[in-house]
């Protein structure tokens, strides 16, 4: 027969390997999340065992009296065991996750409540031996907690959560390290955190910002906090200061998003205008990867300092370069008007009517119609006078992916010249087209849950529509290519030939994720 005080560490034994399970057991289902729509990696075959010990853990719960206080210790024991061999196998796992790939997940997934990632972060505090902290895990934690800290206001900023609620947690899992550092060690720690806070505030620029570092001695330090960065006070500031930084990174950038722009886009005008040799041509190219990389992560808001500095050192490389071939070019406005050009077929007279206007019974209102109006309200407000081929690269105009014979096409139709109209009609569509089919493929690709794999999400449908509608419109591309080529025109050809190909990539990348379920889907089973 146990005594009482028996029974008492009994039931806190039980507590402690629930707790425990219960954090792992959240860890897992997150982590099989992360696996399966990052990774494209099966189930693990876990949750079988959190199953089963689950089981067990509610059979002990009725079981905790005095007379089996010896059978419910040594099952106690064996699920101790089990659950520490759990968390170990994830821990080790999870060290092939790195922070960004975390970040990118939890930008998509918008499902995780506090409790959640306050059991998250409680399965690391467990899964941890010893007072160093690799800076993966360390970056993880911090963004999972920034993550529960955080509450966006109207005005789009950031700013702390109830600081009351957050202390509380905090000091749960601050209890669970079990240190007691002196007051003047977090005070000092405490006083760093807030002078980095206070030399952000004085910040008025990017390039400051970056020359100054601030963001990596603010990494530095919180890496070289340990254990530390979970006390509460200090955790608070540290809180205080991730989004403070965040705010400030935002606000900047703002500024100067078109300043940026323009920068990069003062390349790509000037490689038109001037000879390059092979190695200035390779570097160039990559230049524009770098852009096209850059543009995307904006789009999912994945933005990073390190690789602003880095186009911002490619400018500074290759502008003296660029001009050095072409002195008289120095100076020039980015989007002035070339020598030579004749821009009085550029006159347009009849866009303003036109963006209000539904498309020819013949298209597909349904289907483009919106995107069609936007693309011709977005070249309506640019400058009549500019190089089509400048035009596709300015700050409104670039995330549109146009080409320049798409401009080409606007102007014509809306021109006051004679053109064939239906064919300029065409190729307008085929670019709204094209913009919807990406914006249909990002949100595809921004799913994360079950509708991923079943398809069942009414994107899919929707995507499903569309790829109909580009099979009829690469149909027409067909012929249209055809009549071009019989008229005796091979530039046109050429042009209307890579706005096909354009459609066609695009349309294939559609085509694969609003198929995808259904291909790989097989009888008797949810997911392929």
């Amino acid at each position: 027969m146990a005594t009482v005080q028996e029974l008492s560490v009994l039931h806190r034994r039980y507590s402690d390997i629930s707790h425990r399970f219960r954090a792992a057991w959240t860890f897992h289902q997150f982590f099989q999340s992360l696996a399966k729509s990052l990774l494209q990696r099966p189930e693990d075959g876990r949750a079988g065992d959190f199953q089963r010990l689950y089981t067990e853990l509610k059979e002990i719960s009725q079981s905790l009296n005095a007379s089996e206080g010896a059978r419910v210790r040594g099952r106690l024991d064996s699920i101790d065991r089990q659950i520490t061999k759990l968390i170990e196998d994830l821990a080790e796992e999870d060290t092939r996750v790195s922070p960004e790939l975390m970040r990118q997940f939890f930008r998509r997934v918008k499902g995780y409540d506090e409790k959640i990632l306050t059991q998250l972060v409680k399965f690391y505090l467990y899964a941890q031996h010893g007072d160093f902290w690799e800076d993966d895990r360390l970056d993880k934690l911090d963004f999972l907690l920034t993550r529960m800290s955080e509450e966006e206001m109207e005005t789009g900023e950031l700013m702390l959560t109830d600081p009351r609620r957050l202390g509380e947690i905090f000091a749960g899992l601050w209890a669970m390290l079990g240190l007691d550092p002196s007051p003047a060690t977090i005070q000092g720690r405490r006083a760093e955190v807030e002078a980095i806070r206070g030399e952000l505030s004085r910040v008025e620029s990017l390039d400051d910002l970056n020359e100054a570092g601030l963001i990596q001695r603010y990494r530095d330090l919180k890496h070289g906090l340990g254990s530390l960065f979970f006390e509460p006070g200090l955790l608070i500031s540290l809180q205080e200061t991730n989004l403070a930084l965040r705010n400030r990174i935002q606000k900047l950038y703002s500024r100067e998003e078109r300043r940026i722009a323009a920068e990069y886009q003062r390349i790509f005008e000037l490689e038109r205008e001037v000879p390059v040799d092979t190695e200035l041509d390779r570097e160039l190219a990559q230049f524009r990867e770098e852009i096209e990389r850059f543009e995307k992560q904006l789009q999912r808001q994945e933005f990073k300092l390190g690789d602003l500095a880095q186009i911002r050192q490619r400018v500074r490389s290759l502008l003296p370069r660029l001009t050095a071939i072409r002195p008289e070019l120095t100076g020039r406005s980015v989007g002035g008007t070339l020598p030579g050009l004749d821009s009085g077929e550029h006159r347009i007279a009849a866009a303003t009517a036109a963006a209000s206007s539904p498309l020819p019974v013949s298209a597909r209102e349904d289907v483009i119609g919106e995107h069609y109006r936007r693309l011709v309200d977005a070249l309506r407000e640019t400058n009549p006078d500019m190089a089509p081929e400048r035009l596709v690269l300015v700050p409104e105009i670039y995330p549109l992916r146009l080409e320049a014979r798409e401009v080409l096409a606007y102007r014509r139709f809306f021109g006051r010249k004679d053109h064939d109209r239906v064919l300029e009609q065409f190729l307008l569509e085929a670019a709204a087209l094209r913009i919807r089919i990406n914006e249909e493929a990002h949100e595809i690709t921004g799913i994360l849950d079950e509708t991923s794999i079943t398809g069942d999400s009414p994107i899919y449908g929707r995507a499903r529509l569309t790829c109909r509608t580009a099979d009829e419109y690469l149909w027409r591309f067909h012929h249209v290519l055809h009549d071009t080529l019989l008229g005796g025109d091979p530039g046109e050809a050429l042009q209307i030939e890579v706005l096909r190909m354009r459609l066609m990539r695009d349309y294939s990348g559609l085509w694969l994720l609003a198929y995808k379920p259904f291909v790989t889907r097989r009888p008797g089973h949810t997911v392929a």
